[in-house]
């Protein structure tokens, strides 16, 4: 929601909406302030001031809210945080779509949208930060969090478990369009749509007591989930998921 709006919503909306804007740009200058230091400035304030201007520019070129421009930039610092990282630990990155997602329990429709844009996502329900951390450690996965107050756990600063922030404040398609530039992914061939497991083709004869009648006039490619057997097939449902995906311009999604 554009600030502009504001004027044409009731004072406690506004207000609510006001100190929502707020805190999410009091949590962009404080990650700003981390990473500054993370990188080594000898003025980290000066460095934020730099960073600060920038997405004011970036606001103002794109007619984006200023909150929204410091995501973008927050993310764009975070990913070339993890490549230093994972360089001074001698630690190769990961090839291109490879990498294993973890979406806390505020991240359920990102995680539906990742497993129809083909990831290997999880959708970690566990409410617990510590649980939540270790799961993703073990599993030697990219943690994806809207909390930006997890981001000052001791093992997410030093480049232990990459992390990347959602803002909650984005709509999910943009989040999705975040973790595709910031992670390099491309969009492959999609996942079950209930757990994330992988998809593989079934004979029609095969699953024909579980089509329903219609489908099974017009359709004769069918997919079974190899984690809960869950049945798919590409109809006009998947039709309108892969345009959508499409019109986000996503590595890929032209060939699926």
């Amino acid at each position: 929601m554009p600030l502009q709006s504001l004027a044409g919503m009731p004072p406690r909306s506004a207000a609510c909406y006001s100190g929502f804007v707020q805190r999410i740009l009091k949590a962009c200058r404080q990650r700003l302030e981390t990473l500054a230091r993370q990188f080594g400035a000898r003025q980290p304030e000066r460095a934020v001031a730099l960073w600060m201007e920038k997405a004011r520019q970036q606001s103002r070129d794109q007619g984006l809210p200023l909150s929204q421009a410091l995501v973008l930039l927050d993310a764009q610092l975070q990913a070339r945080w993890r490549r230093y990282q994972w360089r001074r630990q001698g630690r190769p990155l990961p090839p291109t779509g490879t990498w294993l997602l973890y979406c806390d329990a505020g991240l359920g429709g990102l995680a539906r949208w990742l497993w129809a844009a083909g990831q290997r996502a999880v959708w970690c329900r566990e409410t617990d930060d510590t649980r939540l951390i270790q799961k993703a450690l073990r599993a030697g996965a990219v943690l994806l969090t809207p909390d930006s107050l997890l981001l000052e756990r001791r093992i997410i600063r030093t480049g232990r478990l990459p992390t990347l922030w959602v803002p909650p404040t984005l709509r999910v398609p943009d989040q999705l369009k975040l973790v595709f530039e910031q992670l390099a992914l491309r969009v492959a061939q999609p996942r079950c749509m209930r757990c994330g497991g992988a998809l593989v083709p079934v004979a029609k004869a095969a699953v024909a007591d579980r089509i329903p009648p219609r489908t099974a006039l017009w359709l004769d490619q069918y997919f079974l989930c190899e984690d809960c057997d869950g049945l798919f097939w590409r109809g006009t449902h998947w039709q309108r998921i892969r345009r959508q995906l499409q019109a986000l311009g996503l590595p890929g999604a032209a060939e699926i």
